[in-house]
Parts: C-alpha cells; sequence; structure tokens
C-alpha cells in the first residue's frame, strides 16, 4: 500500500496509566478499568484506542508507567491470527486483533493481511 503523503495520520491520543505490567502493549488494544486506570482489552471489547508502536523497550510498560493511546484514524495493531485485508476486526485475547465473526461491525478494518500471530498490520480504527 503507497501513502500519497505523510501527512496521512496525525491522529489525537492521549495519555494513559498501566494497572499492572503489560510484557508488549505495542498495538494492541487497551481499555479504561474500573479505577481509570489502562489495561488490555478482551475478546469482545470494544478499546478505549491502541498502544502507539514507539512504546518502552520491545513495548514492555511497568504498571504506574504512563504511555501513549492512539484513539482514532490509522495505526499499527497486532494480529492475534491470519487477517485478509479488508477484513472487519474485532478485539481477541490480550488485547489483539481478530476477524470479526458474523454480520458483527468489528473495531477496525485490515488495510492489509497478517500471516500469523503477531504480526503488525495497518488498520483502520473505528473507536
Amino acid at each position: 500500500m503507497n501513502y500519497l503523503a505523510t501527512s496521512i495520520n496525525e491522529s489525537p491520543v492521549i495519555v494513559g496509566t498501566a494497572a499492572a505490567a503489560i510484557e508488549d502493549v505495542r498495538g494492541r488494544a487497551v481499555k479504561f478499568n474500573a479505577t481509570g486506570q489502562v489495561v488490555l482489552a478482551g475478546a469482545g471489547d470494544t478499546p478505549l484506542g491502541i498502544a502507539i508502536m514507539t512504546q518502552g523497550d520491545e513495548g514492555a510498560i511497568a504498571q504506574g508507567e504512563e504511555f501513549t493511546i492512539q484513539h482514532k484514524d490509522i495505526g499499527y495493531v497486532a494480529a492475534g491470527g491470519e487477517i485478509t485485508a479488508g477484513a472487519n476486526l474485532a478485539v481477541g485475547a490480550d488485547g489483539v486483533f481478530v476477524t470479526a465473526s458474523g454480520e458483527a461491525a468489528g473495531v477496525a478494518i485490515a488495510l492489509e493481511g497478517a500471516a500469523a500471530t503477531g504480526q503488525f498490520i495497518k488498520a483502520i480504527l473505528r473507536f
């Protein structure tokens, strides 16, 4: 996929505080917990946003550490398995993105395919 300009993605971001240590938060869906801290979203959750790719050392976040969350536009998401370009995406376990089942609208649209779990792909965020 080619972009026509570098200004395509000036997405709004917020800063959240990790409720617990997260081994690799990059491209994963996150949400607020009951106390307003941020945790990985679970299967079927509607996320607050995704953690941007430049988080910590290999994406590791410590409990209480602040990190940047993108909540609009096009971003990199962590695939939870094989994904076809154009697929509607839902949140799977541990904040990864999977193909939405059935008629579900999904929370994102894959802009490229993924061959396996752990691959990062571009997606249009719908949240």
